[in-house]
C-alpha cells in the first residue's frame, strides 16, 4: 500500500566557505547557483515517486547566513510505500515509516540527525484531514545501517494512523447484519411455503456474496484472513444456516409423509377391535363369521339333494330348501366385506392425515427453536468479534 505526502522539506548545515560580512542572510533563488554549492544528497529510500513542486515557480529557497550556516527549504510531493498489516481491517491502525538517507556519503562524511532547535522536528497542518484515516502521532528516530560499502547515516519518520471506522460500519457492517436479520423471516413462514422461503434465502445469500466481493476488490490480495473476511464469512454462514434449517424441516416433514403404510389387515383388525369393544368381542365376531361360512357351504350341498321336481305338482312352484337363509348369509357376507373396505380406506386416510400433522409439528418445532437459537448465536458472535478486534487487540 502507498501513502501520499506533500511536505516542506527543510535542511540545515554549515559550510564555512560561504561566510560573508553581510548584516543578514543572503537569499538565493537561482537553481544554477544552488547547484554550484555543496549540499547533502539525501533521498527517500522507500519512496515510490518524488517530485518538486514548481507551480507557479520553483518552490525552493536558500538562505546563507554570515556564519556560513545554510538553510534550504523546498516543497516536495512523495508517494511512499507502507507495509501495512491488514489482518484487523477495517478496525486497524497502521504504522508507516519514511526513511531518509544520503546516497553518496557514508556516516564518516555526512551525519544526518533531526533538528534539536525546532521541536517537534516534524509538524503538521491540523486543518488538513484525511477522509478515511486519522493521523494519531508522528515519531522520529534513526536507522543507521551497515552495508558492504560502509555505515550510512539514516533518519526515520514514523506516522501512526488509525482508520475511521464509522464509514465501514455504515457501509458494510450494518447492511450485512440487516441482511442476516432479514433471513430469519424464514422461521415465521409456513413450512409449505417452499418457494417463498427458498427465494428469501437465496436472495440474502447472493446479496452478502456481492458485498463481500466488492470489499475484496478494494483491497490488495493477502495470504491471511482479515477482520472483514471473518465478518462476511460468518454472516454468509448464518444465512446459509437458514437454508440448512429449512432443508431439515422440509426433510423431516416429508420423511414422515413417505413412511410405508401399514398392512390393510392390521389396520382393519385394529379398527374393528376398537369399534366392537375389545379383543374378546372381536374374536367372538370372527368365530360367528366362520360358523356362518360353514353353514352356507352345508346349505349348498343340501340344495342339490332336496330339489322338488315341478312336474310332480303343477300347482307347487319350484324352490330350493334353505334358499332364503342362504341369501341372508350372502347379504351378511357382503356387508362385512363392504365394512372392511370402508374401514380400510378411512383408516389409511386417517393415518396419512396424522402423519402430515406429525410432520408439520416436527417442522414447526424446529422453526420455533430456530427463532431463538439463531438470534442468540448472532449476538454472541458479535460480542466475541468486537471484543477480540477492538478491546483485546
Amino acid at each position: 500500500m502507498d501513502y501520499h505526502l506533500d511536505m516542506y522539506f527543510q535542511q540545515e548545515w554549515i559550510d564555512t566557505r560561504l561566510r560573508h560580512n553581510g548584516t543578514g542572510p543572503v537569499l538565493i533563488r537561482d537553481k544554477k547557483v544552488f547547484g554550484l554549492m555543496w549540499h547533502p544528497d539525501v533521498y527517500f529510500a522507500n519512496a515510490r515517486h518524488a517530485s518538486f513542486q514548481d507551480i507557479t515557480d520553483d518552490n525552493f529557497l536558500v538562505w546563507v547566513y554570515p556564519d556560513g550556516k545554510i538553510w534550504y527549504d523546498c516543497r516536495i510531493s512523495l508517494i511512499v510505500i507502507c507495509m501495512m498489516d491488514l489482518w484487523k481491517y477495517p478496525l486497524d491502525s497502521q504504522t508507516c515509516e519514511m526513511r531518509i538517507l544520503s546516497y553518496a556519503y557514508p556516516e564518516s562524511q555526512l551525519h544526518l540527525r533531526w533538528s534539536e532547535r525546532i521541536q517537534p522536528p516534524i509538524d503538521r497542518n491540523m486543518d488538513i484531514r484525511m477522509p478515511d484515516m486519522q493521523l494519531i502521532d508522528i515519531r522520529t528516530g534513526s536507522c543507521n545501517g551497515t552495508y558492504s560499502t560502509g555505515t550510512w547515516s539514516c533518519m526515520t519518520a514514523v506516522f501512526l494512523v488509525e482508520r475511521e471506522m464509522m464509514h465501514h460500519v455504515m457501509q458494510t457492517y450494518f447492511p450485512t447484519a440487516l441482511i442476516v436479520v432479514i433471513s430469519w423471516f424464514n422461521f415465521w413462514l409456513d413450512i409449505d411455503s417452499a418457494p417463498a422461503r427458498v427465494s428469501l434465502s437465496i436472495t440474502t445469500l447472493l446479496t452478502i456474496s456481492t458485498q463481500a466481493n466488492a470489499v475484496k476488490m478494494a483491497l490488495p490480495e493477502v495470504s491471511y484472513m482479515k477482520a472483514i473476511d471473518v465478518w462476511m464469512g460468518s454472516c454468509m454462514a448464518f444465512v446459509f444456516g437458514v437454508m440448512i434449517e429449512f432443508t431439515i424441516c422440509h426433510f423431516a416433514k416429508n420423511q414422515e409423509m413417505h413412511r410405508s403404510d401399514p398392512a390393510p389387515n392390521l389396520i382393519v383388525d385394529t379398527t374393528l377391535t376398537t369399534l366392537f369393544g375389545g379383543e374378546a368381542n372381536m374374536e367372538e365376531l370372527s368365530r360367528q363369521v366362520d360358523i356362518e361360512r360353514q353353514r352356507m357351504n352345508h346349505s349348498n350341498s343340501i340344495e342339490s339333494k332336496l330339489r322338488i321336481p315341478s312336474e310332480l305338482n303343477n300347482d307347487v312352484p319350484s324352490y330350493f330348501v334353505g334358499s332364503d337363509r342362504l341369501s341372508q348369509k350372502r347379504s351378511k357376507k357382503q356387508s362385512v366385506s363392504k365394512l372392511r373396505d370402508q374401514v380400510t380406506r378411512r383408516a389409511l386416510s386417517w393415518t396419512r392425515t396424522l402423519r402430515n400433522l406429525r410432520g408439520r409439528a416436527i417442522a414447526n418445532k424446529i422453526d420455533e427453536k430456530s427463532r431463538f437459537v439463531f438470534p442468540m448465536t448472532f449476538v454472541l458472535f458479535n460480542c466475541i468479534y468486537w471484543s477480540f478486534y477492538i478491546v483485546f487487540n
